[in-house]
């Protein structure tokens, strides 16, 4: 596995989900952007809402070149991957995603920061549950559900600081401890760990409602 040879906390993952795809010059922006970021990167890329229509090659998607330039230190597939093993890998340090439930609970679990950009449904709330927990930060002017392009600087900007945080990282390593320690003391750990982020999400948003 490529993530085997990397150094620990140095990747970040990029990842929108199953059911969110971008346009191609948003895709385009984030590649520019992971690219002047400098850091090492594993990019699951969608190119369609339904996957039986997703044709497009990597290739025309990124543009030419893209992954020529960036092979020595980054990663892209398109296609299902097992996320949980990606993100409970040692050499992963931060995520970069949509803050779908199920994603930040993941996340919460093994305690990686988060850089949310949230797309649509309830994953406002979610970042902003990501945010107030310290476990991540939420790029508000990135806009919502596609509504602005946001160009590649930006994207590199914001994953060079929160992969640079240190207390950003040590607050996730504390939470991972906590979702763990939830995890492995119950006799249903799913439901533990779904239990503890709840609790998490409700105590921390009580205020906007």
């Amino acid at each position: 596995m490529w993530l085997d040879g990397q150094s620990d906390g140095s990747v970040l993952y990029v990842s929108f989900g199953s059911r969110t795809a971008m346009s191609k010059e948003q895709i385009r922006e984030i590649g520019d952007g992971l690219e002047r970021s400098g850091c090492a990167f594993f990019w699951v890329l969608k190119g369609s809402k339904v996957d039986k229509e997703d044709k497009v090659g990597i290739e025309e998607l990124l543009g030419e070149g893209f992954m020529e330039r960036t092979k020595s230190r980054g990663v892209a597939v398109k296609g299902w991957v097992e996320q949980e093993e990606i993100l409970s890998h040692p050499a992963i340090g931060g995520f970069l995603s949509h803050c779908g439930w199920n994603s930040v609970m993941e996340a919460a679990r093994h305690g990686v920061p988060v850089l949310a950009w949230p797309l649509h449904g309830d994953q406002k709330v979610n970042a902003e549950a990501v945010e107030k927990a310290g476990l991540g930060m939420w790029v508000r002017e990135w806009g919502w559900g596609g509504e602005r392009l946001v160009r590649g600087e930006e994207v590199g900007d914001k994953v060079r600081e929160m992969m640079s945080d240190e207390k950003l990282r040590r607050r996730g390593r504390e939470i991972g401890e906590e979702a763990r320690k939830a995890w492995e003391g119950s006799g249903s750990s799913q439901k533990a760990l779904m239990e503890a982020i709840d609790e998490l999400k409700h105590r921390n948003l009580a205020a906007i409602f």
